[in-house]
């Protein structure tokens, strides 16, 4: 695991400066160009799975409160019983009714994660789904970003073990709802995992970029943004002479960003433009170009 997120990774939206991004919200970014669109074929795919588990989930909640509830009724017995002979059998429905209020979290551990902290993902009890598991397969790398979350008391950055996500649920960690995040986060713990799960903005930067290329679109589909029209508007423009192509990170940042003005002033009635990690590639390509083009000769 890295310990410094963010970086060796980095392509977001320019005015979106938050280096927070929730996980949910950022596969949906790596599922498709269009953030709405991405939520809900996310959204679908977790509600597919859901049902059954959720009453797992709700059925165990309410055997382990029924048996605590016994358990501290029986406790406060047997302490009232002591040291009469009743006080033996109250120990035992004591000691019973908390075995019986601890085994449906252990049995959650156990179908989730195994008799032991898994070393590869485990099988899923569901339909897998190739968007989830490619990205799923940056964040069970051990080079790859680490995700984490805000902690409630301090505000620190509480860090996740990559093996979070070998869990047979874990499609659920993508879930905009707690109440699903819930179902998963158990692993070493008895608590859920408080607000977003998170990965650093640089991290889903790098993770956008370097998988772009492996998204193509059907047959004869076109492309959503006039990127052909905004590249050739370049052309000739002044402030590219004055580019530092030894800067290379320098200057695809200063394309996206003219390529950024072409798009905003040139947008039709919805105006929808594209975002940061969209125009990446394109200002990649451009600075490549600009560099390898031979010098002109003087006179």
């Amino acid at each position: 695991m890295t310990s410094n997120p963010g970086g060796g990774w980095k392509v977001f939206a320019d005015g979106d400066v938050s280096e927070n991004v929730p996980l949910w919200k950022a596969l949906a970014q790596f599922t498709s160009d269009d953030l709405d669109e991405g939520l809900k074929s996310n959204a679908a795919i977790i509600n597919q799975a859901k049902p059954i588990f959720a009453r797992y989930y709700n059925a165990a909640f309410i055997i382990s409160m029924a048996f605590g509830f016994l358990f501290v009724i029986f406790l406060f017995a047997m302490l009232l019983s002591a040291p009469s002979k009743s006080a033996d059998l109250f120990a035992f429905l004591t000691l019973a009714t908390l075995a019986a209020t601890a085994a449906p979290h252990l049995w959650r551990q156990l179908y989730q994660y195994g008799l032991k902290t898994p070393d590869a993902p485990l099988p899923l009890p569901y339909s897998p789904d190739g968007q989830f598991d490619e990205f799923l397969g940056y964040l069970q790398k051990a080079s790859g970003p680490q995700a984490y979350y805000i902690s409630r008391f301090g505000k620190r950055r509480m860090f996740l073990n990559r093996r979070q996500f070998f869990g047979r649920l874990r499609y659920f960690l993508f879930s905009e709802h707690s109440a699903d995040r819930a179902l998963v986060m158990r692993f070493r713990t008895g608590h859920s995992l408080p607000g977003d799960i998170i990965l650093h903005r640089d991290d889903v930067e790098k993770m956008l970029s370097t998988a772009k290329p492996k998204r193509k679109g059907g047959p004869g589909r076109n492309s959503k943004y006039r990127y052909a029209e905004a590249i050739i508007a370049l052309i000739g423009d002044p402030r590219l002479g004055a580019l530092d192509l030894n800067d290379r990170v320098a200057s695809v940042r200063t394309i996206k960003e003219r390529l950024a003005e072409w798009f905003e002033v040139n947008a039709d009635a919805s105006g929808d433009v594209p975002r940061g990690d969209q125009l990446s590639p394109y200002a990649e390509k451009i600075v490549d170009h600009l560099k390898n083009l031979p010098p002109v000769q003087g006179g």
